[in-house]
């Protein structure tokens, strides 16, 4: 028998309240493709999902017609927010076996889904808050397609927003529970510590460790909140979500100046970088970015220098109800950190502006 392993991120699940209308927001706002549907008529019970793609990365946006469905509690308890990190591998049922006796809960038993076109064999374990790792075993594996999805013939779209592949993903974690959740998906999908760091200031902080799974396709940032004199942003998260899930997801682009114009121009919202910030960036940083780095001032993204190269993010503000689930939008150029040293300037600047501001008044 087949060993298992893990191949990458099949899908991201996001349930929501119209997926009618979210679908179009990420087709019309960030240039995804709506490429396919689900629903009744396509022999989905109380479900009408869109499937989206732009570069390598899948989103399935998903909404109830019942409204006694846990779909529809999901979504009011947490708000629109991720359900499922659905995770492509071979030999489903032994990777299920595997994780269920290393002590994951079981969702859904190893089910084979087959609607005459598309066979594929599903299993799914929970993970942290109410979120949910399903395992995708294709029996076509050069195919992406779902059963009882059907073909949507839209037009492509002609305002990609040059997002090419899922980089990261963000997980807020409830106030302890950070070690807990690493040793889950050590033990349970044999991940590996990537990196691990705490940053503090003089109102909170916060502990974080980088994991990915052995191939180093997959990778998970777990945060957790410290809380000094006020409540860091992780337990603001955890507080509006109602539990652990994901902050945010980090996709990659080969020119973030050219994304991030883009969505501003859709009236995209980023996280506002104070001035102090860009006058702190190393010199050898700023002989590599020259012109560049106006420009980018004035769209708030940050930069952060490694060994061999540099990595250049933004991020949004909160796309939803609830100050919690935004978008990063990543550019590595021969960089395989996770901007530490930007999310430390950043504390730094922004103490210092606040500072300043007090000592103004």
């Amino acid at each position: 028998m087949e060993q298992y392993s893990l191949r990458g991120i099949d899908y991201i699940e996001m349930y929501v309240f119209n997926a009618f209308q979210a679908a179009n927001f990420y087709r019309s706002v960030f240039g995804f493709n709506i490429v396919a549907y689900a629903g009744p008529e396509t022999g989905m019970k109380d479900q009408i999902s869109y499937f989206l793609q732009q570069g390598s990365i899948r989103l399935l946006i998903s909404s109830t017609t019942n409204q006694n469905s846990p779909l529809l509690k999901h979504v009011i308890n947490h708000d629109e927010s991720i359900k499922d990190i659905a995770i492509t591998a071979n030999n489903v049922s032994q990777l299920y076996e595997i994780a269920t006796k290393a002590g994951a809960i079981s969702i859904l038993e190893p089910t084979e889904i087959n609607d005459g076109k598309v066979r594929m064999i599903k299993a799914t374990i929970a993970t942290f808050g109410n979120t949910v790792h399903s395992f995708i075993e294709r029996k076509n594996p050069s195919s992406h397609e779902l059963p009882f999805y059907t073909p949507l013939n839209y037009s492509p779209n002609q305002n990609p927003a040059g997002l090419e592949s899922l980089d990261h993903i963000a997980v807020a974690i409830e106030t302890g529970g950070l070690e807990t959740w690493q040793k889950f998906y050590e033990d349970v999908l044999e991940f590996n510590v990537f990196s691990a760091e705490d940053i503090y200031t003089n109102e909170s902080g916060m502990k974080s460790v980088v994991l990915n799974d052995p191939t180093g396709v997959i990778k998970f940032v777990l945060v957790e909140g410290v809380s000094n004199k006020k409540k860091s942003q992780i337990e603001n998260y955890v507080s509006y979500h109602g539990c652990s899930g994901v902050q945010h997801l980090a996709f990659s682009s080969k020119d973030i100046i050219q994304t991030a114009n883009l969505l501003k121009n859709q009236g995209i919202k980023f996280l506002e970088i104070p001035k102090t910030y860009y006058d702190n960036i190393p010199l050898s940083l700023k002989k590599i970015l020259q012109d560049r780095l106006e420009v980018m001032q004035h769209l708030n993204i940050l930069v952060d220098q490694e060994k061999h190269g540099y990595l250049m993010q933004m991020f949004t503000r909160p796309l939803q109800n609830r100050p919690t689930f935004f978008i990063e939008v990543i550019q590595r150029e021969n960089s395989t950190g996770f901007g530490s040293n930007n999310i430390k300037a950043l504390y730094k600047a922004v103490e210092k502006d606040q500072r300043r501001a007090m000592i103004d008044v």
